[in-house]
């Protein structure tokens, strides 16, 4: 796979500042936009360095020929089908390869809810070395139709069509199941291997340095990549799952109590009876006694 048929000359789109303030009211624009949209074919020599970042998150993905992305001191190879997604205020450098040159679709984008996407990281890239051919072949042509929508202009109507497509495009790339790759390196992949691991050990205390030494990554690292993906502490997630689980267990089982602490990994009945007040405001055995209204006879 090469390119579009049809589609050899360069694209570049900038959005004027002017036209993104003047939409910058609707809130379907402010959610999520594009600000700069583009198409390098055999970009021979292309380097661009940003010391301190750039203000958009930017998504590049290279459909043939090969470079580079370094961020934060890794350096990513990019070759047919591989995608990167850097983020904002990070420095970063990325160029073509001598005598291979990359063929590169790139767009950056800003929102609300950008991080809202398994595949949006505040503090660190998302790498995928080889998306599926059908994944890649979708992603070309979302490209393409975002470019076709800007060739008339920036109409309001336009950037809403085009910026709602990237949403679409980051829809489908949070879904990528990357856990095969052999060098799986993106944050929200250990997101979603750390969640697995806890609903399978959901029985037993789970504290945040095991979790991360079963990722075989730095506390520090999975902290922040939890957090930016999910919108909360690793600690307050298993403690949120657990604290479900048991308001079940009390909902429409008889399992006495303190068997409960013991099932969701508490040795201590009278702590988890604190943690589960703290979370529902009302002590475990209240709870239970609770009519539910669903079965109240009307």
């Amino acid at each position: 796979m090469r390119r579009l048929e049809d589609f050899d000359n360069e694209y570049l789109f900038v959005l004027p500042e002017d036209t993104l303030k003047e939409y910058a009211s609707s809130p379907i624009v402010t959610n999520l936009y594009v600000t700069d949209l583009g198409f390098f074919p055999n970009a021979e020599d292309h380097y661009v360095s940003r010391i301190n970042g750039a203000p958009s998150w930017i998504i590049i993905f290279c459909t043939n020929g090969s470079g580079t992305v370094e961020v934060n001191g890794h350096k990513y190879a990019m070759h047919q089908n591989s995608l990167i997604i850097l983020p904002p205020g990070i420095k970063h450098v990325y160029y073509a390869s001598q005598g291979d040159p990359w063929d590169i679709y790139w767009v950056h984008f800003r929102g609300k809810i950008a991080t809202d996407f398994m595949c949006v990281l505040r503090e660190s890239a998302f790498y995928i070395d080889e998306l599926p051919e059908a994944n890649a072949k979708d992603l070309m042509g979302k490209f393409w139709t975002m470019i076709q929508t800007f060739i008339p202009g920036f109409s309001y109507a336009r950037v809403i069509y085009v910026s709602q497509m990237v949403g679409a495009a980051l829809a489908s790339l949070s879904v990528i199941d990357s856990s095969d790759e052999e060098d799986n390196t993106t944050g929200s992949s250990y997101v979603d291997s750390a969640i697995n691991y806890i609903y399978k050990h959901i029985s037993e205390p789970i504290k945040l340095p095991e979790l991360a030494d079963q990722l075989d990554i730095s506390t520090s690292y999975l902290s922040r990549s939890f957090h930016a993906t999910v919108g909360t502490s690793v600690n307050q997630f298993i403690t949120t799952t657990k604290m479900a689980r048991a308001s079940h267990y009390l909902q429409y089982t008889n399992v006495p109590i303190q068997q409960i602490a013991a099932r969701l990994g508490y040795t201590d009945s009278y702590y988890f009876s604190r943690v589960f007040k703290k979370n529902f405001h009302v002590a475990p055995r209240n709870f239970r006694n609770q009519p539910n209204n669903d079965e109240i006879d009307k």
